[in-house]
């Protein structure tokens, strides 16, 4: 027992440190320190067992930051996804240039992991909608190969949809397309699957209501495939809270124990 607690205030100490470091940046597109002050907060997270983290999300010090975790770890993966965008958009070598992305692994377990839940659930869809697709559509792309049907990527971020399109056109990626739409207000009745991007609301209650409005914007029948997270991981990304989820029937939740940091939430909308 000692040892568990020395453990976990090693952690929290660790992670108000590099909270308080990361708040101090100029700014948070990547760069050596700004890169080392993130990669050390992700494996900290990841390393840290759930038996812990409980007392570590209840500790003053780290609830009083919750939400500067957060919101630090949303601009600095919008800065990251970004810059990377650009980096490809603009190479001499667009491929090379993507496969260079230090998280193109993770983007395409995750996206495999979620095909797989999907097609388990309701078969293979005819069309699918990324929610929060981002500058770097990994994920888009990624269903729209895997799956052989239409994908579409939406984001309320017209620079990101611009940039996603650019990226798209210079790899070469085919059965996509982007749009700009609000995630609360997007029309997704057309779609026979919706995928939530884990930075779709701020936190749990926003992430909450914007599912409520999903469920009237969904047809009958069609997947919800919401990312979420568990334990510590709630640090990086606000969970999806499963007792506010009406219109849906729960049918899965899948938590990593890898380094892929979301967890997938499979919903029906009920009809």
């Amino acid at each position: 027992m000692p040892t568990e607690l020395s453990d976990t205030t090693l952690t929290t100490d660790r992670i108000v440190h590099l909270t308080d470091e990361l708040a101090t940046l100029p700014h948070l597109r990547p760069d050596p320190r700004t890169n080392a002050l993130f990669g050390e907060l992700v494996q900290t997270v990841l390393a840290t067992p759930d038996r812990h983290a409980r007392e570590i999300l209840v500790h003053p010090d780290v609830k009083e930051r919750m939400s500067a975790i957060r919101d630090l770890s949303a601009r600095g993966e919008t800065a990251l996804e970004h810059d990377w965008a650009e980096r490809i958009a603009t190479a001499p070598d667009p491929g090379a240039a993507l496969a260079a992305f230090p998280y193109l692994d993770n983007y395409h377990r995750l996206t495999a992991l979620e095909v797989r839940l999907l097609t388990h659930s309701a078969g293979t869809p005819t069309s699918v909608a990324v929610l929060g697709c981002g500058p770097l559509p990994l994920s888009t792309v990624g269903y729209a190969e895997a799956l052989g049907c239409p994908a579409v990527g939406l984001d309320r971020d017209p620079a990101a949809v611009a940039l996603a399109r650019r990226v798209t056109a210079r790899t070469g990626a085919s059965g996509v397309r982007f749009e700009q739409a609000d995630a609360a207000v997007a029309d997704l009745g057309g779609y026979d699957a919706v995928v939530l991007a884990a930075l779709v609301g701020e936190t749990p209650s926003a992430k909450a209501s914007i599912v409520r409005q999903m469920a009237d914007s969904m047809r009958p029948g069609a997947i919800l495939l919401a990312r979420s997270a568990r334990g510590l991981r709630t640090l990086l990304y606000p969970p999806v809270d499963l007792r506010a989820m009406p219109g849906f029937e729960v049918l899965e939740v899948v938590h990593p124990t890898d380094d892929v940091v979301n967890s997938v939430v499979v919903a029906r909308r009920l009809g």
